[in-house]
């Protein structure tokens, strides 16, 4: 039984030991992205930016994150693409597939886009989201060497988060999103980090790549804005 109370009180140890690392890694990151203070003002993330089709070749795309909202277009070939939430209902519209009305959002989309939405990360005040950190040590990425913290979220989802171990700045973010019959996984690196007119490091660059190491292609953005409200219009259901 001794035995058995040393052995827990070691593994508690270890955990708390965890957390305060992985707790000041992300009290590094914030401070060097704005500040904590100035990151609670954050209620809201607008990007205008394109998606680089091919050499010479972009697509314009904008998207919206809120805490209840999220919002995202692709125009291409004189035709745009939309999907949006508004809290827990959605829609998605592919006008290619010849479709003239909007599908609803599944309970599943509906989750990945909730994950995706804080405009402040997840990290941010994560206890009393109730989610858990984990510090997982140094890795590398691209030559890059780098803190790894996992998260798991109140849900069952894991997020590992890969922050420069210089600068702080968030370089990777890998998910694995609990779906209903599946986990569907989400791999997104950052660049191009600039300081915007709220006055807080964002990356105006992101590419996904997936588990063979495929790269989706460059998004780049040319303005973030914060705090800035929604058009209600762009939330309407199209054909409905």
């Amino acid at each position: 039984m001794r035995k058995t109370a040393i052995i827990i009180g070691l593994l508690f140890k270890l955990m708390n030991a965890s957390s305060q690392n992985a707790d000041e890694i992300i009290s590094k990151y914030y401070e060097a992205t704005g500040g904590k203070a100035l990151w609670s003002k954050v209620q809201s993330l607008k990007y205008e930016g394109h998606y680089v089709m091919g050499p010479g070749a972009f697509a314009p795309v904008n998207q919206y994150i809120a805490n209840e909202i999220s919002y995202s277009d692709f125009s291409w070939n004189g035709m745009t693409s939309k999907s949006a939430r508004n809290g827990d209902k959605g829609w998605s519209f592919t006008p290619w597939s010849g479709k003239r009305i909007a599908d609803p959002m599944t309970k599943d989309n509906i989750h990945g886009s909730k994950l995706m939405s804080d405009p402040q990360g997840l990290l941010f005040n994560y206890a009393q989201k109730g989610h858990f950190v984990e510090y997982l040590g140094t890795d590398d990425f691209d030559g890059t060497e780098v803190h790894k913290i996992k998260l798991t979220t109140k849900e069952g989802d894991f997020v590992y988060y890969y922050f420069d171990i210089e600068t702080f700045y968030l370089l990777k973010i890998y998910a694995k999103i609990k779906l209903s019959d599946k986990e569907q996984k989400v791999n997104t690196n950052y660049s191009d980090f600039k300081k915007n007119e709220f006055g807080i490091i964002l990356p105006y660059a992101n590419n996904w790549v997936n588990e063979q190491g495929d790269e989706g292609g460059l998004t780049q953005f040319k303005k973030i804005e914060v705090n800035v409200k929604i058009d209600d219009k762009l939330l309407e259901t199209p054909g409905k």
